[in-house]
């Protein structure tokens, strides 16, 4: 699923135009993004919450030229799925 098709479903569930809806979703995502920048944690309790994680410096190899390089300190944002929403993929699976 993308942006487009994300707001498409919102617009079906809700009964608003796509419009409105692809609005919505450029708004909430540019609200999650700043939070993000900000290095606030974001939590939907039963869905899951995004944290940004700042990932140390390291030594790598570029597997094709053999070159060693090193790879900056960076930050990196993680998700980590709620329990409820874990066990509801793994009784959907089960099903299947």
């Amino acid at each position: 699923m993308n942006k487009t098709d994300l707001a498409r479903e919102l617009s079906q569930t809700v009964g608003i135009s796509q419009k409105a809806a692809l609005d919505y979703t450029n708004a909430m995502l540019d609200i999650l993004v700043r939070s993000l920048n900000k290095k606030e944690p974001i939590k939907f309790i039963g869905f899951g919450s995004f944290r940004v994680k700042l990932v140390s410096k390291r030594i790598a190899r570029n597997p094709h030229t053999n070159e060693i390089i090193e790879i900056p300190e960076h930050y990196r944002t993680v998700f980590k799925a709620s329990t409820k929403l874990l066990e509801h993929l793994n009784a959907a699976a089960l099903k299947s």
